[in-house]
């Protein structure tokens, strides 16, 4: 249960251990390397349990969009409050309606909230705040050594695929890393997923990106989970200057986003699918 889609999930009665609970640490996991999926051979690499895919579909809620000078769970990603004092808000939307990233791929979306110029600095920890579910999408053809081609569909009801098409969207609810696979504790961070230019660290929180402590779980699911806080490491940090008018974020979804998973160890063949970290970059734009 190591990989992204075993951790999606649809939703102390003495002092002592409300003291223990309350002194616990937030809980993280580092992300697995993962391989887009392959056209022929087998669908998921050797040594691999899924495959990243392009979605048809994938949507979300975009609540900020900012910038920050330090990381802002501190620099061991341990801290359980998002702190704000090295940061700037470049973009915000109170109440976001989901949009369809995927339906924008290889083009410029305008979003409906506010943007605002970002100060000038220099700036190695971008961030993008997020709902929690994802409604996703996808197919991928696939042709075996010596077999004929089979076209793998999200069949938008649980994680099994089908054959026949077409995609279905389903809707993911992130709610728990999950790292011991078993939901008995809250695993609220997801460490240094790479992307463009550095690395992507996933945060589970509530709607003040407080992240929940190991011990606040109920059911499987964190009890704080209303939102996700992404933040990358940049490996080389940009600097904003009164040259720059706009800084943009740009989702890669592009064999990112959604995924088919091995369940019966046969690397030919996908029996499930679901949602996956997304990649992106940050681009400054300057004034001739």
């Amino acid at each position: 249960m190591s990989h992204y889609s075993k951790i999606l999930f649809s939703a102390l009665f003495v002092l002592s251990t409300l003291s223990l609970s309350a002194n616990a640490a937030v809980e993280f996991t580092t992300a697995v390397a993962t391989t887009a999926c392959n056209a022929t051979g087998n669908i998921i690499s050797a040594g691999k349990e899924d495959c990243r895919a392009t979605p048809s579909t994938f949507t979300t809620q975009i609540y900020e969009i900012g910038l920050c000078t330090a990381h802002p769970y501190g620099a061991a990603k341990t801290n359980a409050t998002f702190d704000a004092s090295t940061c700037v808000v470049i973009y915000t939307d109170a109440a976001p309606a989901a949009v369809n990233l995927a339906a924008a791929i290889g083009t410029n979306t305008a979003l409906p909230g506010t943007a605002s110029a970002p100060a000038q600095g220099t700036y190695g920890f971008p961030y993008i705040k997020l709902g929690t579910d994802f409604s996703v999408a996808g197919s991928f053809t696939n042709t075996p050594a010596g077999g004929s081609a089979t076209t793998y569909y999200s069949r938008g009801a649980g994680n099994a695929v089908d054959t026949t098409g077409p995609a279905v969207a389903q809707t993911d609810s992130l709610k728990n890393f999950d790292k011991n696979g078993d939901g008995s504790t809250c695993t609220s961070g997801y460490l240094g997923a790479a992307v463009v230019g550095g690395t992507m660290d996933g945060f589970i929180t509530d709607a003040s990106f407080t992240r929940s402590n190991s011990g606040e779980v109920t059911a499987g699911i964190c009890d704080k989970s209303a939102r996700l806080a992404a933040v990358m490491n940049l490996s080389a940090p940009f600097t904003v200057t009164s040259q720059t008018y706009a800084v943009n974020f740009n989702f890669v979804l592009t064999d990112y986003g959604v995924q088919f998973i091995d369940t019966n160890n046969n690397l030919a063949n996908a029996e499930e699918f679901g949602s996956a970290p997304f990649a992106g970059y940050f681009a400054v734009l300057n004034a001739d």
